[in-house]
Order: structure tokens, then sequence, then C-alpha cells
């Protein structure tokens, strides 16, 4: 045998060898992943939304007709994949684990049609049989058996057809880009904008349709510049986990649909002028927040108060270890011919994705644009990002 490699012409761009498959098996893939992906997305926000801490539980019909619940269908299938646990990347995520015609399934069963079908501009039939035309070619692709030209001019119309509606969707609720008012009457928002605390206050934002509210926690970090050196420089500081509050405030993440952060990066001209600020994002609906806002104002409370604690501890001991706060170093470095330091290596504030993450976590994907689909080069649950070049939402 005699495997070539494409060749690296340029940034994005390959020669790729004669013998390989003809370029539409390639667009193929690039479709259905994306089509797949952002149908995952969709049912977890969906049945989340719905079902809080009992989506998991609900029952539907497997490929091999069984009738089971998503959670042990997914619990099978990544026994299953640790027999090969050094091959790819190890999810726990139980969506990740169900297939696309399992996923259609859930969209235009009986039972939660009604969940799903204002996101859809047709009738059950209809967007289940354009939907399970993308699976017939997927089913192709996944098994090798060829494929024609017109089959990708099918799919990239199916999926206009079908998923317009619910790419908007996406973007609104991944993105929330609008402040909420200050003067909203809503009395989830009277009483949870008056939260902060030295180091954390918290912002708001929602959606366009105002459907989703994004309840945003600010950490800024008090830091010490330690060894400092012509291009490089030595911050001491302090990290929010984020795993802490997943892990440590499951009365919190029972209305929460996802958790997303947004970590320092600095970068800057003047060392003195560096600010380290850490924003934890989380997302729900405006019915949710509006029917439990008590509770989640208490936890709320709870993790600036848990913050605050630790904070003041590990200032005074730097032995002490907290829940939420951990000491961290951070190297700044000025490369060469450039004005500016910014962080050297990986970024210590961010949280690795890996087979134990909460499905509520989904990194830091904060910003969609509005070809989220096809566009983005992050999905949920994924610890890579899936593409190189990127198109900027803003």
């Amino acid at each position: 045998m005699n495997w070539q490699t494409a060749k690296n012409i340029e940034e994005n761009k390959y020669d790729l060898p004669g013998e390989w498959l003809r370029i539409e098996y390639f667009e193929v893939l690039n479709i259905l992943f994306r089509v797949e992906n952002a149908l995952r997305a969709f049912v977890y926000i969906t049945l989340k939304n719905e079902f809080q801490d009992k989506w998991k539980d609900l029952s539907i019909t497997s490929d091999d007709e069984e009738n089971s619940t998503i959670s042990a269908i997914a619990k099978r299938r990544i026994a299953q994949d640790k027999n090969y646990a050094y091959l790819g990347y190890s999810i726990s995520t139980p969506l990740v684990h169900l297939t696309s015609g399992e996923l259609i399934r859930i969209i235009t069963s009986e039972k939660y049609w009604k969940l799903f079908k204002s996101c859809f501009p047709g009738s059950k039939e209809i967007i289940k049989n354009k939907l399970d035309e993308i699976g017939n070619v997927r089913n192709s692709v996944a098994h090798f058996r060829p494929i024609k030209k017109g089959d990708v001019e099918l799919i990239k119309q199916n999926s206009v057809h079908t998923l317009s509606d619910l790419e908007k969707k996406l973007v609104d609720f991944i993105s929330c880009s609008d402040r909420v008012p200050t003067n909203t009457e809503d009395l989830w928002y009277k009483e949870m904008m008056t939260l902060q605390s030295e180091y954390c206050s918290l912002s708001f934002y929602q959606g366009k349709k105002e459907e989703w509210i994004q309840v945003t926690l600010r950490f800024k970090s008090p830091f010490t510049i330690g060894s400092r050196i012509s291009s490089f420089v030595k911050f001491n500081t302090y990290n929010l986990k984020t795993y802490g509050i997943l892990n440590g405030y499951p009365e919190l993440l029972k209305y929460i649909i996802t958790v997303t952060e947004n970590n320092p990066s600095p970068f800057t001209e003047n060392i003195d002028e560096v600010k380290i600020i850490k924003t934890i994002a989380f997302t729900l609906s405006n019915s949710t927040i509006a029917k439990n806002y008590k509770i989640i104002k208490e936890e709320f409370e709870k993790i600036i108060l848990q913050i605050n604690t630790e904070l003041n501890l590990i200032q005074q001991d730097n032995l002490a270890r907290g829940k939420l706060i951990e000491i961290i170093s951070v190297y700044l470095e000025k490369p060469q011919n450039s004005e500016y330091f910014r962080i050297d290596g990986n970024n210590p504030f961010r949280s690795v994705l890996d087979e134990d993450t909460p499905p509520e976590f989904w990194g830091e994907l904060s910003h969609a644009s509005e070809n989220f689909i096809t566009n983005t080069n992050k999905f949920p649950w994924m610890p890579d990002e899936i593409s190189d070049d990127v198109s900027l939402p803003f």
C-alpha cells in the first residue's frame, strides 16, 4: 500500500493526491457533520429547557428498535467506546452518542413534536421525509457506498428547507446579544440586579425575541506582578474555576441550559494597565427564570459569597485551596517584532473539556454568526475546533 498525504501549499490550501476521493465526498462529510451536530445542540436546548434535569431519562426508540432512554442508550455506547479509548476523544454527553436517525425520531415523535414544530417550516411528515433523505445520504457515506453529485445538492437544499429557522434559534440562544434594559419591570430582574461584591458582579443579556436570558458572572481577579524582564512578565493571580460551579451547585444547574466562559487573554502594550477579568455566562429561558428566580438568586448569592470567602482565605494563606478559586501563574511574552504582550502558551484560565464534563458546559462557545451551521468552527461538547478558517461573528 502507498498511502499518500495532502500537501500544504499555503494556509488552508492543500494539493490533494489524484487517487483520493472526489471532492463531493469531502463536501458531503462537511455538510453532514455540521447538520447532525446542529440537530444535537437544538434537541438538547429544547429538552433541557422543557424537562430540566430529567431530560436524559426521556424514552426513545433506538436504531435497533429498542425502547429505552437517552441516558441508557448513551451509557451502553460510551462503555463500548471505552474499549477503544485510545482513539478520538472521550465525550460523555449523551446526545453525542445518539445517531442522526435517533435524533430525527425524537424530533418527529408524537410525544415530542409539539416542542420542536415551531422551528420547522412544514408539517411533521414533510420535515421527517426531508431529514430522512439527508440521513439516507449519510448512511451511504458511513457505509462507504458511492454517491452522486446530485446527492450533494439534495442535502444542501433539504438542510436549507428544514434548518433555516432552527439556525436562527441557535444563533439567538448562543449570542444573547441584547442587554436587558435597566427599566425592566420583571421581578427576577429587580431581585437579581443588585447582586455584586468587591470582586464579582452580574450582568444580564437576552435574545432578540426575549426568549432566552443570559446571566453573566464577571470576576475581576486581583493580581501581583512577579518577575519582569524586557519581553517577559509573570503574573500571580487567581482563577475562578467553572467546573467548581458546575459540580458544586446542582440546584442552579437544574435550571440552566448552558454555561460558557470567556477567559482573560491579556493583550497590551502597557503592563501596568492590565486587567484580568473572567466571565461565566449562564443561559436559561425567560419563563424558567421568571418562575424560579428566588431559588436562582439564592444560588448566585451562595456562589458570590463562596468566591469572596475563598479569595480572602487564599490571599492570607497561599497554601489554602478553594473549590471555586485557585492560584495560578500567567506568563506574558512580547513576541519579536511586536509591541504587545500576550499569554505565552496555553491559557491557564480555560476549562478543558473531557469525558466528565457536564452537558451544560459549552466551553467558549459564546458567539455565533448568522450562518452558524455552515460557518462555525466550534460545536458544543467538542474539545477541539473543527475548522481553521473562521468568519468573525461581528
